[in-house]
C-alpha cells in the first residue's frame, strides 16, 4: 500500500485536475438521464404482466384519460360543465348522465378521454379542462390526472431533503470533528462523489425513480465513513510526523486504503445481493448504489489527499477539544449485565423473527399504509367510496379470427360476480343474437339498416365483385367489412345525407374500437373488477380465472394492476429468501477472511440479523403493512452497512486483548468505537428519516422510515448485545480462528485489527 499511497500523494495535483474534468463531464450528463417511473417495467420478463405490457405497447392504441370527481354539485351544473369540456379541442369523449354510474349523492364522476396521451394537443386540452373546472366554482378533486407533476414534485422535495440533510450532517460532523476546518473537506468530497455517480447513471440508459431519488441520500449515509477515516488518519500521522505533510498523508493513506476497502466490501455485498432479484428493480438499485460506493472510494482515495493537504494549516489553527463524551461506563455496564443482555437479545430476536414473519406485504404504492397520503390518492379513495372501483383486468388472446372462442372467454369472465363489465371486439352485440363480427345476408342487412332490399342487394353484389366472390342470396358479409366498404363507397348507392353521416360515424367508432381492442397479432378483452387492486377477492379472482381461461385458450395472457401485484407476490417469496441468504453468505465469507475465524462472523451476523428482525417486527406490531421492496432493500442495506459498526468494535476488542485483560479491552473498545458509530449511525438515520418524513411518495417514504428505524436498532444492538456476547464467548471464539503454519518467506499483510491497534482511543 505504501507504493500506491506514495504515488497518489506525489501526483495529487494531476488527480485533482482529472477529477475536475470528470465532475464537469458528470454535470453535463446528469440532465440527460432517463428516469423510469413505472415499477411494472422492472417485472420479470416471464410474467404475464411483462409480456402483456410489451404486446399492448406495440399493438394497441391507448387514449389519454383523466378522471375528475365533482363534490356537492347539482346534476344540472355538472351536465353544463361537461358540455363545456366536451367542446374543448382535443377532448375525445366525456360520457355523463344521471345514472348512478356518473352521478350519485351530490357527486359527479367525469371520465374525460383525449385523442392522445401526452402530446401537445391533449395536454393543452387537459389544462383547458382544469381551467374550466376552476372557473366553474365547483369543488373538485382529480384521482387520475392526464398530466401528472409527480416527477417535478419529487425533484423539488429532494432538493429540500438534501439541503436539510446537509445542514444536519455538517452539524454532526462539527460535533464529532477534531478541528472545525476539516469539516470543509467533507462537502467537497461528497459533492464530487455524488456528481460522479449521478453523471455515470447516464451510462445505464435509464434508471428507476427510486434509484434516481434516494441514491444521493443513501450514498451520503453509506460512504461518509470513508472520508472520516482518512481525515482522522491524516490528523494522527501529522501529530507524529510534524510538518512533513506528504509523509503524513502517505502513511495515513496506506493505512486507510485497506481499512476502508474492507469496510466497503460488506456494504457492497449487500447491494450486490439485491441485483439477483427476479424483479429487475433490484438490479437497477443495487447497481446504482454499488457504483455510488465505488465513486465514493475513488474520490476519497484519489481526491481527498489533495484537499486535506490544502486545508492542513487551517485545520491546525481550528483544532478544538474532543466534544464526544467518553462512555467507558457503557462497556462496563454491558459486561456486568451480560447474562441479562444476552437473554433479552435472544428473546427479542426470537420475537422479532416470529412477528416479522407475519408481516402483511403490499405491491402497489397506492396500497401502502401512510399517514401522509397524496391528494391524488385521497381523491381516488373518495371516488371509490362513492362510485366503486376502477380496477381494469385485461385478457390478451391470439388474433386468429376465432370469434366464438373470444366470446366464450368473455362469457367466462362475465360469469364472475366480482366482474361488473367486460368489453371485447367479438362480443359487441348489434342485435339479439347478432354480433359486430358476425356475417349477414343482404336481406338481414336491409332489415337491420332500414334500407330497401334492392339497395342492399346492389351493395352486396358490388362488395362480392370487389373481393372476387360470387354473389348469391345466401352470401354473407361480416358487418365490420361492410361498414368499411360502405364508408369508402357511400356515394355509389344513392344513400341520403343522414345515412352517409351515420356510416361515417359508425366507421369512426369501428376504427377506434379496433385500435383499442384488435391488434395485428392479439385481441384484448377489457374487464372491470369491483375490488381494490390488492384485495383478497381480486387475487382469488385471478386464481379462479387463470386456469379456466387458459383451458379455453392456452395462449391467453393476463394484465392489469391486480395481475401486476399478483405477479410481484409470486416472485417476492423467492426473492426474499434469495436476497437474505446471499447477503448473509457474502458478508459471512468476507468476515471469515477478515477475522480469520469461522465463529466471530456468526456472532456479528446474528446481532445484525436480530436487529433486522426487530426492525420489521415494528410494523407488524402496529398493524401496518409494508411495501415488499422496502423489506428487500432495507434488510440488504441494514445488514451490509450497519455490520460495519460491529466490525469496528470487534476489531478494537481483539487488538486490545493483546495488551489488556478481557474486561478492560471490551470497555475500551466500546468507548473508542463510540465516536465513529455515533457519527456514522446518526448521519444514516437522520438522512433516512428526512427522506421518509418529507417525501410525498409512499414507497420512498416507506424505505426511508424503515431504514432510519433499522439503523437505530442496529446501533442499540451493536452497543449492548455485541459487547456482552463478545465478552462471554471470547474463549470459545478464540478456538474458531484459522491456524496456519508460518514460513520465513511468507509475506504478511496486515489485517484491519492491526491497522486499528496503533490509533486506539480509550
Amino acid at each position: 500500500m505504501q507504493k500506491l499511497a506514495r504515488f497518489i500523494v506525489k501526483y495529487r495535483l494531476i488527480f485533482f485536475i482529472l477529477f475536475v474534468a470528470l465532475t464537469a463531464y458528470s454535470v453535463v450528463c446528469i440532465p440527460k438521464i432517463q428516469v423510469e417511473y413505472d415499477i411494472t417495467a422492472y417485472l420479470p420478463q416471464n410474467t404475464d404482466t411483462a409480456k402483456a405490457l410489451e404486446i399492448m405497447d406495440d399493438e394497441f392504441v391507448t387514449y389519454g384519460s383523466a378522471t375528475v370527481l365533482l363534490k356537492n354539485v347539482e346534476y344540472d351544473a355538472a351536465a353544463a360543465l361537461c358540455e363545456k369540456i366536451r367542446a374543448v379541442d382535443g377532448v375525445k369523449s366525456l360520457p355523463f348522465d344521471n345514472s348512478s354510474q356518473y352521478y350519485k349523492d351530490g357527486y359527479a364522476k367525469l371520465a374525460i378521454s383525449f385523442f392522445g396521451t401526452d402530446d401537445a394537443r391533449s395536454v393543452a386540452a387537459y389544462e383547458t379542462a382544469v381551467r374550466l373546472l376552476g372557473e366553474s366554482g365547483c369543488e373538485y378533486a382529480v384521482p387520475a390526472p392526464l398530466v401528472d407533476n409527480y416527477a417535478e414534485t419529487l425533484a423539488n422535495e429532494m432538493v429540500i431533503i438534501i439541503a436539510i440533510a446537509a445542514a444536519v450532517i455538517i452539524a454532526v460532523l462539527l460535533f464529532t470533528s477534531k478541528s472545525f476546518a476539516e469539516v470543509l473537506a467533507f462537502p467537497v468530497i461528497f459533492a464530487v462523489a455524488a456528481a460522479l455517480n449521478m453523471g455515470t447513471n447516464y451510462w445505464f440508459g435509464k434508471i428507476s425513480f427510486v434509484s434516481n431519488t434516494v441514491c444521493i441520500i443513501l450514498q451520503l449515509a453509506l460512504a461518509i465513513d470513508y472520508a472520516i477515516i482518512l481525515c482522522h488518519r491524516f490528523t494522527e500521522e501529522k501529530e507524529r510526523r510534524g510538518t512533513d505533510l506528504e509523509s503524513a498523508m502517505t502513511a495515513a493513506l496506506a493505512k486507510a486504503i485497506p481499512e476502508i476497502s474492507s469496510s466497503s466490501l460488506t456494504t457492497v455485498s449487500g447491494l450486490v445481493a439485491l441485483m439477483f432479484m427476479q424483479l429487475r428493480l433490484g438490479l437497477d438499485l443495487g447497481a446504482v448504489l454499488a457504483k455510488s460506493i465505488v465513486c465514493s472510494l475513488l474520490t476519497v482515495f484519489f481526491l481527498m489527499p489533495f484537499v486535506l493537504i490544502l486545508l492542513s494549516k487551517l485545520m491546525d489553527k481550528s483544532r478544538h477539544r474532543n466534544l464526544v463524551p467518553k462512555i467507558r461506563f457503557w462497556g462496563g455496564g454491558a459486561v456486568k449485565a451480560r447474562y441479562a443482555i444476552a437473554a433479552a437479545f435472544a428473546a427479542l430476536l426470537a420475537t422479532g423473527a416470529w412477528l416479522s414473519g407475519g408481516l402483511e406485504y403490499v405491491y402497489s404504492s397506492d396500497a401502502i399504509d401512510t399517514s401522509r397520503p397524496t391528494a391524488t390518492r385521497q381523491a381516488k379513495e373518495e371516488m371509490q367510496s362513492v362510485f366503486g372501483y376502477d380496477n381494469l383486468l385485461v385478457i390478451l388472446m391470439p388474433n386468429d379470427g376465432d370469434y366464438d372462442l373470444q366470446r366464450a372467454v368473455q362469457a367466462a369472465v362475465t360469469e364472475e360476480e366480482i366482474v361488473d363489465s367486460a368489453v371485447g371486439f367479438a362480443g359487441i352485440r348489434i342485435a339479439d343474437g347478432l354480433y359486430l363480427t358476425d356475417g349477414v345476408t343482404s336481406a338481414q342487412f336491409a332489415e337491420l339498416a332500414g334500407v330497401d332490399g334492392g339497395t342492399a342487394t346492389l351493395l352486396f353484389f358490388a362488395y362480392a365483385r370487389s373481393v372476387g366472390d360470387r354473389w348469391s342470396a345466401a352470401y354473407e358479409i361480416p358487418l365490420t367489412s361492410l361498414v368499411d366498404y360502405l364508408a369508402e363507397n357511400a356515394d355509389g348507392f344513392g344513400l341520403d345525407a343522414d345515412k352517409k353521416l351515420l356510416i361515417a360515424a359508425l366507421k369512426t367508432q369501428l376504427d377506434e374500437g379496433r385500435a383499442q381492442l384488435v391488434g395485428e397479432r392479439y385481441v384484448r378483452i377489457v374487464c372491470n373488477v369491483a375490488a381494490d387492486t390488492e384485495d383478497a377477492a381480486a387475487f382469488a379472482l385471478i386464481d379462479r380465472l387463470s386456469p379456466k381461461i387458459k383451458a379455453l385458450c392456452p395462449q391467453a395472457i393476463f394484465a392489469g394492476q391486480s395481475v401486476s401485484s399478483y405477479d410481484l407476490d409470486g416472485s417476492f417469496s423467492s426473492d426474499n429468501i434469495l436476497i437474505s441468504l446471499l447477503t448473509v453468505i457474502f458478508i459471512y465469507v468476507i468476515l471469515a477472511f477478515t477475522f480469520r475465524s469461522w465463529g466471530i462472523p456468526l456472532v456479528l451476523v446474528t446481532v445484525i440479523q436480530g436487529a433486522i428482525f426487530m426492525n420489521f417486527a415494528l410494523p407488524a406490531l402496529m398493524g401496518r403493512n409494508l411495501f415488499f421492496f422496502t423489506y428487500l432493500i432495507v434488510s440488504a442495506i441494514q445488514m451490509g452497512a450497519t455490520i460495519d459498526y460491529a466490525i469496528l468494535i470487534t476489531n478494537r476488542f481483539r487488538a486490545l486483548k493483546s495488551t489488556r485483560d478481557r474486561r478492560e479491552a471490551i470497555v475500551a473498545a466500546v468507548s473508542g468505537a463510540f465516536p465513529t458509530v455515533f457519527t456514522s449511525g446518526s448521519i444514516m438515520s437522520v438522512a433516512s428519516f428526512l427522506v421518509g418524513g418529507l417525501t410525498s411518495d409512499p414507497m420512498i417514504a416507506s424505505i426511508g422510515m424503515t431504514l432510519g428505524t433499522g439503523t437505530l436498532i442496529s446501533i442499540a444492538c451493536v452497543m449492548t448485545a455485541l459487547p456482552a456476547l463478545l465478552y462471554m464467548l471470547d474463549p470459545v471464539l478464540e478456538k474458531t480462528t484459522f491456524k496456519r503454519k508460518r514460513r520465513a518467506k511468507d509475506i504478511r499483510l496486515p489485517n484491519p485489527s492491526e491497522l486499528l491497534a496503533d490509533s486506539l482511543d480509550d
